[in-house]
């Protein structure tokens, strides 16, 4: 998947589960708190959030503005764990989910995601 941008031919259900599957490997793989950051949208990040009590470790997303280089600008950002949750940050502020952040969401979110071996590049999204 590296280089690919969504769009391109490899996409729709396909692109989903392949996002998914390379997600849930690299929060499988990553250390607690790693953060990878998402191609073509500055300021979004995966990051993978520890186990605690009865919940696994699990990807969530964070929302931390970006300097000029691409690196974050808060030592913490806002942190969404549900498309619900990126809805209700979005309705704050009247605006609408773009279509690649909603799809990046589903695939973080996914709880039925196959493990891949994950690619160490960069989570390309567009």
């Amino acid at each position: 998947m590296t280089g690919e941008k969504w769009g391109q031919p490899n996409h729709g259900a396909d692109l989903l589960s392949d996002l998914g599957t390379k997600i849930s490997e690299w929060v499988a793989s990553a250390d607690d708190w790693a953060k990878w950051k998402v191609n073509d949208h500055p300021g979004l990040y995966v990051v993978k959030m520890p186990a605690k009590k009865e919940t696994p470790a699990h990807g969530a997303l964070e929302i931390n503005p970006a300097d000029q280089f691409g690196n974050p600008t808060k030592r913490r950002g806002i942190y969404i764990r549900s498309l619900a949750e990126m809805q209700d940050v979005a309705n704050l502020f009247g605006g609408k989910i773009p279509k690649a952040i909603t799809t990046l969401c589903d695939a973080v979110f996914d709880e039925n995601a196959a493990p891949q071996t994950p690619d160490p590049d960069a989570l390309v999204i567009a």
